[in-house]
């Protein structure tokens, strides 16, 4: 496997992509191109850890199973220059990333055609809110590409904040972490943004039919980002008539990665419920990428004559 690490933008070292491919060696070619997984960590747009439970070991689990595994480390609070971690700049991190995916697919060993996003937290606003507005124009604009070019085939979402005037009421009411507004200044240049600017940047209300087949999980006990996220998000693609998934688990609060205990992965007795989500989303991309692998149950009701 080739493990490597590319910066994104001239002049940083803070964005940037690690690889995790499956390339020809010796005498055992590998003709066939592979779906292209991109796990993208959280860290409330403060710090973005690769090496956590939410980077190099989602991305390693997605490259065991034959996918090219890719690692976004997008701007954050405490290593973008100053100013450079404002929205919209995390958009721009993710569509230059998708560019040039696309751009090495043939070396890389990449189909195209099939890339998925995969955000935690906050990487999953970041995901959620790419789904929303990869076709507005303002990305193809600010990137100098074709607006195919930054299409994904599908969205995952895993204790996602999807909707910003919902967070902000719930860190009013139940005190946490990010009450005090402080994550809120790097990327919106207040502490208590409002109401216009929370709605700007809540993928919920930005929710439309270009948006790409979605995958959504949470925990019930999630005491910051609460579950209702997850909901109002499945709601709307259910109303818009959208493909999406939406698993909700019992236990795992917030951060739960891959459902194991982070300081002692190896213990099978502190695996939770939520670990779940990893096979189902798995399941939920082989019918993507593998149409296939479904088929169509008819209604058990058709033939029964009305009453």
């Amino acid at each position: 496997m080739r493990i490597e690490t590319v910066r994104l933008w001239e002049g940083r070292d803070d964005v940037e992509l690690t690889m995790f491919l499956h390339l020809p060696e010796g005498l055992i070619p590998n003709p066939v191109k592979k779906p292209a997984f991109i796990a993208v960590p959280g860290g409330a747009y403060q710090s973005c850890p690769r090496h956590g439970g939410e980077g190099d070991p989602v991305a390693m689990s997605f490259a065991a199973d034959g996918y090219q595994g890719f690692v976004l480390e997008y701007s954050v609070a405490s290593r973008a220059p100053e100013g450079k971690a404002m929205f919209p700049a995390q958009l721009l991190d993710m569509g230059k990333a998708i560019l040039t995916i696309r751009e090495h697919a043939d070396e890389w060993g990449v189909d195209p055609d099939k890339i998925v996003i995969c955000g935690f937290s906050a990487g999953a606003h970041l995901c959620s809110m790419y789904a929303a507005t990869w076709q507005d124009g303002m990305l193809e604009e600010a990137l100098g590409c074709q607006k195919a070019q930054l299409s994904v085939m599908a969205a995952l979402c895993i204790y996602g904040l999807h909707d910003y005037v919902l967070q902000e009421e719930f860190n009013r009411t139940h005190p946490n972490m990010m009450s005090d507004g402080r994550a809120n200044i790097p990327i919106f240049g207040s502490a208590h943004p409002d109401k216009e600017l929370l709605e700007k940047y809540s993928p919920v209300l930005l929710s439309n039919t270009a948006m790409p087949p979605m995958f959504l999980a949470a925990a019930a006990d999630d005491g910051l980002v609460p579950a209702m996220h997850t909901l109002r998000m499945a709601q709307r693609l259910q109303e818009l008539g959208m493909p999406y998934e939406c698993h909700l688990f019992q236990y795992g609060e917030h951060g739960f990665a891959l459902g194991r205990n982070l300081f002692e992965p190896f213990r099978q007795e502190l695996v939770h419920g939520c670990a779940q989500w990893l096979p189902l989303a798995k399941t939920f991309l082989m019918h993507l990428i593998s149409p296939e692998t479904t088929k169509a149950e008819e209604s058990p009701f058709k033939d029964l004559p009305l009453p």
